[in-house]
């Protein structure tokens, strides 16, 4: 009998990984200092709508956050493209 793992990504509970924990805590401390700072409220709120935005879960996959789709298309966007023109 053999056991088996759903997934190698380390957990908290159901839905949460580390890699969203990385990205989230920094993110909110980027806030929270952006905030604290009279003159760039407006911006700090523009930067927390982003970042709730990223770390929305989309309907893939449970464990599929935003951030790792746009990262895919940036990828794709950004690389080297060989265009071949055959008559």
């Amino acid at each position: 009998m053999y056991i088996t793992i759903k997934s190698i990504n380390k957990t908290l509970g159901k839905y949460i990984e580390f890699n969203d924990l990385y990205i989230g805590l920094p993110s909110f401390i980027l806030f929270l200092v952006l905030f604290s700072i009279p003159h760039t409220r407006l911006f700090s709120l523009i930067v927390l709508s982003v970042i709730v935005f990223l770390l929305l879960p989309i309907n893939l996959s449970k464990k599929n956050r935003m951030y790792k789709i746009v990262i895919m298309v940036l990828k794709y966007i950004f690389k080297c493209k060989e265009y071949i023109f055959i008559r």
